[in-house]
């Protein structure tokens, strides 16, 4: 009789700072519902691999949820995966963080299972051949790939049931390819096609396996699945139909199929993730005509061709998105520090706030939100900031400030670095800006943890949806949802010249209202917003460190000069007096534009707004609003969660604009629009005569509640 092997297993994560209810709905729609129907079928092996920042959260809400893996554990019907603790992308972490994360996901699997794992799940199988050596020592034999990782190999469907071993130097490692068929039959499809799929690939031999392991939410938290999966019964029937042909369908795991059967050959495999993965990373126009052409080969019935249709590469998404890069290289700075503390309990507490900050969720973006979730940036900022204060603590004991000249975001331009008790800045030479502003104390964030919006290929593609009659998206894979760009937030869909940051400069033609500068409505006569300036001073004074920018360049066709002085105080503050120098030989005028981009996180929130003058008079009711404020002190309230005033002040006056940043992103299941930060623009009209200068003096300084 013709029989097969399949191993089965699910996937489960919850990023780091997700919120709880969000968990909590995918606790009791997919991982309970699906581990209660397992248990009722006892004969049905199956692999799971929990991440640890979900298991730590079940482990303090659920714990029952802990003990019944660990019962079927002990039966021996469920094998346990390791992999890194908080789901990092491993080649986008240092080496020492690599194996830590490893060794700590090992480290809880033991503690609360009983058992080592054998294998781990690689997070968004973003491989890298080097990563051999780190899963050897964390003594880990084998990991899961999509099957395209192998097709690009030249390999066929055929050539794919088992499993291969690959080297790096003298470390080895197993490799199991992800069946891309079972990927959208199950659970897309009726049970009985995907038993007859499984039944056509079966051999007389017996030795074949085929593997499907995948995010476990997609039985019951995807969009239409909870009613599919559970409610019209399709796991159970699955199941039943999985032990109904256990004679020739014969369930297994990893391990144990392993200790059956050799590898099927040795491969080395090259640098890729999922195909979905390796898309998403490409440029918003490369990725349509990409697209445009994976379907015109399938049209055509060309599909030899797709397998070498790669995509690219995920350390892009650091091209891609500029705030994934800094948040990756901050990420990396801190690290450094903290493995050059000395050993002890602060130590291990900061390398675990590293490490959280590691989960690679926000540091990338496809179907899922990704960097376009405020909470998860902000959730990993919070704990590179704790990472850092630890590590600094020793040093800002006798000293006021620390002080560093470092290309921390390996862009090409140094930045300086400024660290207090209070706080830590980065002062970067895209227009003599600041990219980091991070509170320390109390609940700590980064006040520029913002998002600049940029043109995603779901844009383009949804644009080209308009006129597309509505699709129904009923039990479809998530990749394959059709979607629309709802009328009412189409007007918003606008793309940034400039990096949301702090004090960016602009000049404008003429003044500009709130939601015309927000929808780039306005005529910038010069570029600076995006020239790097040169650093020509950074010191260390008796109460303040100086940071001093310079830049000359056209505007209107007259030579101009700016000089951008900083200084950083101790008390959450600092100055900046800009002085623009005109150096050819006719009047100059325009109005110049201070943008300043600062996140207190929930736009639609009415315990945040915006504030204005000297009395902090309430001028909105959330801060997802666009206005204007004529005088020279404009703030933002947070009065519940960081519980902080922040105040842009001008001892000038001038016109205030302040309005949300909107991006419109992918959600799934639709795009939608969501706050990202709030911008505050000072208007001042300006006139220069020749060889003249004039100078403008502003303040940001944060007031606790």
């Amino acid at each position: 009789m013709k029989s097969i092997n399949l191993i089965l297993g699910n996937h489960n994560h919850q990023p780091v700072g997700n919120f709880d209810f969000v968990i909590e709905n995918a606790y009791n729609r997919a991982y309970q519902p699906f581990l209660k129907i397992l248990s009722e079928y006892p004969d049905i092996k199956f692999s799971f691999h929990y991440t640890g920042a979900l298991l730590k959260w079940i482990e303090a809400n659920h714990y029952e949820h802990i003990e019944a893996i660990k019962k079927l554990v002990s039966n021996g019907q469920v094998e346990m995966q390791g992999g890194g603790f908080y789901e990092p992308i491993l080649p986008s972490i240092s080496d020492r963080d690599k194996d830590a994360q490893l060794l700590k996901l090992n480290q809880y699997i033991k503690k609360h299972f009983g058992v080592l794992p054998k294998g781990a799940w690689l997070a968004e199988r973003v491989w890298e051949p080097n990563l051999i050596t780190h899963f050897d020592n964390a003594n880990l034999e084998y990991i899961i790939l999509d099957d395209n990782h192998f097709s690009r190999m030249g390999l066929k469907e055929d050539d794919m049931y088992g499993y291969f071993i690959t080297d790096n130097n003298d470390k080895k490692l197993n490799i199991f390819p992800i069946s891309k068929p079972l990927r959208y039959f199950i659970p897309f499809k009726q049970v009985d096609e995907t038993i007859e799929y499984l039944r056509s690939i079966a051999t007389e031999e017996g030795d074949r396996v085929v593997v499907l392991e995948d995010d476990g939410e997609k039985y019951g938290d995807w969009p239409d699945t909870y009613k599919w999966v559970y409610e019209d019964g399709w796991l159970k029937r699955f199941f039943a139909a999985l032990d109904k042909e256990k004679s020739w369908l014969k369930t297994t795991t990893y391990s144990e199929y392993m200790s059956q059967y050799p590898p099927l050959r040795k491969v080395y495999i090259p640098t890729g993730s999922y195909e979905e993965m390796t898309t998403w990373v490409l440029p918003a126009s490369t990725q349509v005509n990409f697209h445009d052409s994976l379907k015109e080969l399938k049209n055509n019935n060309d599909e030899k061709y797709l397998p070498f249709m790669a995509g690219g590469f995920w350390r892009n998404y650091f091209a891609k998105y500029n705030e994934s890069n800094r948040m990756n290289k901050r990420m990396i700075f801190t690290s450094n520090m903290v493995h050059n503390m000395p050993e002890g309990s602060n130590k291990e507490k900061a390398l675990d706030y590293v490490l959280q900050s590691q989960c690679n969720c926000p540091y990338w973006h496809g179907t899922f939100g990704g960097i376009y979730l405020n909470s998860l940036r902000h959730a990993t900022y919070r704990n590179i900031i704790m990472a850092t204060e630890l590590a600094e603590k020793e040093i800002l004991k006798t000293e006021k400030f620390i002080l560093e000249k470092k290309d921390i975001d390996i862009d090409g331009y140094d930045d300086i670095y400024v660290s207090t008790k209070n706080n830590s800045l980065i002062f970067n030479s895209i227009s003599g800006s600041i990219s980091e502003f991070s509170l320390k104390k109390n609940n700590p964030i980064n006040l520029v943890d913002n998002l600049k919006r940029i043109e995603e290929a779901y844009h383009i593609e949804a644009l080209r949806n308009k006129n597309v009659a509505e699709t129904n998206n009923e039990h479809v894979s998530i990749h394959d949802i059709v979607k629309m760009l709802p009328e009412d937030i189409e007007p918003y869909l606008v793309f940034d010249k400039n990096e949301k940051i702090l004090c960016v400069d602009h000049f404008l033609e003429k003044e500009v209202n709130a939601l015309d500068f927000s929808l780039m409505k306005y005529n910038d006569i010069a570029n600076f917003y995006d020239k790097h300036y040169l650093i020509k001073k950074y010191k260390k004074n008796d109460d303040n460190v100086e940071v001093v920018f310079e830049y000359e360049g056209n505007v209107s066709n007259n030579k101009v000069k700016i000089k951008k002085s900083y200084k950083v105080y101790i008390d959450n503050r600092f100055t900046l007096d800009v002085e623009i120098e005109n150096l050819s030989d006719s009047d100059l005028s325009f109005v110049y534009a201070l943008e300043n981009n600062l996140t207190l996180l929930a736009g639609y929130e009415e315990d945040r707004y915006y504030i204005a003058g000297e009395n902090s008079e309430k001028i909105s009711n959330r801060l997802d609003c666009f206005g204007e404020y004529s005088g020279n002190i404009i703030g933002m309230v947070d009065e519940a969660y960081i519980k902080v005033n922040v105040f842009m002040k001008s001892i000038t006056d001038c016109k205030f604009l302040y309005m949300p940043n909107f991006a419109i992103s992918d959600a799934v299941s639709k795009l939608e629009m969501n706050y990202q930060n709030s911008t505050l623009v000072s208007l001042i009209d300006t006139h220069i005569k020749p060889k003249n200068k004039v100078k403008y003096v502003f303040e940001m300084y944060v007031k606790e509640l």
